[in-house]
């Protein structure tokens, strides 16, 4: 082993761990390994132990973790020191990160950086799934991961650019949030609220912030949830459904469908903006759809009103009863149609409807389920639809009331035509 392997194998599996750590967030999709950039005339390291990024937020993460054979013979107060001296590197770290970006973006040369989910494609594949960080990053904060035991009760003090972290708290925020996107909003209201704890409390932030969402939804709609989830009600069961449609965005059979990484980013960034609180409700709904194909029913669908007046839609069908390309061109029809919808209703141009369509076979509603996505936005995705496929998809599907956030079925005289141009009685077709 030559001069110097030992540091270098030692800094390696750290920059795993980190990875790991940040992968622990649950959405390897917006968690990014950062390529080496130039230190000076003989060394190179990377640009932070990992980057979250969706859209153009995002955040740096250092960990400092402390040895194995040291922290067991700790004391509490040699435990501080260790936590002081290193979290304050740490951040000393982020902060030269976050100025090396914004240095190599001026200078016309940005870093790229690889997500975690394309680690395991082949060489040739995985750099079409790099990200370009060529945008403003001033504003993106530091998060501090401290992995030390008796880091708990240690009080780093209030910065307007860090977070904090014991590992725990990582882990606990994981649980809860569950989503990227949520992860840079709850930091965005420690900054805005100058809410401090110490390291460890982080579920007293939490509750804190939940109890804010209650009052300030107290005189809203009976429909409209706080933010954050219950702390003490959680759903992880309802969670991980609405996850399961996220991994199902990135196939796990390995053949990776998608031409344009930004085609794939745009619908999984769309999934991790839904609330916190809301992702179990979604994931059951999904089940439900599911179940009544398992139970037999023709198709099943629903549209549901996202915050921005976003639209979700999730439709499903036997697979028996569609061959696979028959159901693609089925999706997209339904996604320009319910799109054109929410236009019709007043959402606004820039509104964005995601369609998810899933093909159940013949097993139980949790497993053998092939999905296709369709995700358009703003006036210009319109897909051409003919009067007549819009009339019968309008009669098979309903009309969304994007006021109301609600499907309407067409009116038809009972016992006339169809509108759905079948030639049969409305009751013995659609009415049915």
């Amino acid at each position: 082993m030559g001069p110097g392997a030992g540091s270098e194998a030692h800094g390696t599996a750290r920059e795993r761990h980190v990875r790991e750590i940040a992968g622990l967030l649950g959405v390897a999709d917006f968690v990014f390994a950062a390529p080496p950039v130039a230190k000076g005339a003989a060394s190179r390291e990377a640009a932070g132990d990992g980057l979250l990024v969706v859209g153009s937020r995002g955040a740096v993460i250092q960990v400092k973790a402390r040895e194995p054979d040291a922290r067991t013979t700790d004391t509490p107060e040699k435990a501080e020191r260790w936590v002081r001296k290193n979290a304050r590197k740490a951040l000393d770290q982020g902060r030269g990160t976050r100025r090396e970006i914004m240095r190599r973006a001026k200078l016309g040369q940005p870093i790229r950086v690889t997500p975690v989910r394309a680690a395991e494609l082949p060489s040739e594949i995985s750099p079409k799934y790099a990200l370009t960080v060529d945008h403003d990053v001033s504003s993106w904060p530091v998060i501090v991961i401290v992995d030390h035991p008796l880091a708990t009760g240690v009080d780093l003090g209030f910065e307007r650019d860090c977070v904090w972290l014991t590992l725990a708290d990582w882990l606990e925020l994981h649980r809860r949030l569950r989503s990227v996107s949520a992860t840079l909003t709850y930091i965005e209201r420690i900054f805005r609220d100058e809410a401090h704890v110490q390291l460890g409390r982080e579920v007293w932030r939490y509750h804190a912030f939940h109890e804010a969402d209650v009052t300030v939804t107290r005189d809203a709609p009976p429909s409209t949830l706080p933010y954050l989830a219950h702390p003490d009600e959680f759903d992880p069961t309802g969670a991980d459904l609405f996850h399961d449609i996220m991994e199902k965005v990135w196939p796990d059979d390995g053949v990776v469908p998608w031409l344009c990484a930004d085609d794939y980013r745009r619908v999984v960034e769309f999934l991790d903006r839904v609330p916190p609180s809301f992702q179990a409700e979604l994931g059951w709904w999904f089940f439900r759809k599911r179940r009544e194909i398992a139970n037999g029913q023709y198709r099943s669908s629903g549209v549901v009103r996202l915050e921005h007046s976003d639209r979700l839609v999730f439709a499903c069908a036997h697979v028996r009863k569609w061959p696979g390309e028959d159901w693609r061109a089925e999706i997209a029809a339904l996604a320009s149609l319910r799109h054109q919808h929410g236009l019709d209703s007043g959402a606004p141009a820039d509104s964005v409807t995601l369609a998810i369509g899933a093909l159940v076979e013949d097993r139980p509603p949790d497993t053998g389920v092939a999905y296709v996505f369709v995700l358009l936005r703003g006036q210009e995705a319109l897909m051409p639809l003919p009067p007549k496929v819009r009339t019968i998809l309008e009669a098979e599907y309903g009309i969304f009331d994007q006021g109301r956030g609600t499907v309407i079925k067409p009116t038809a005289p009972h016992k006339g035509p169809c509108p759905c141009g079948s030639g049969k009685k409305y009751k013995r077709c659609c009415g049915s």
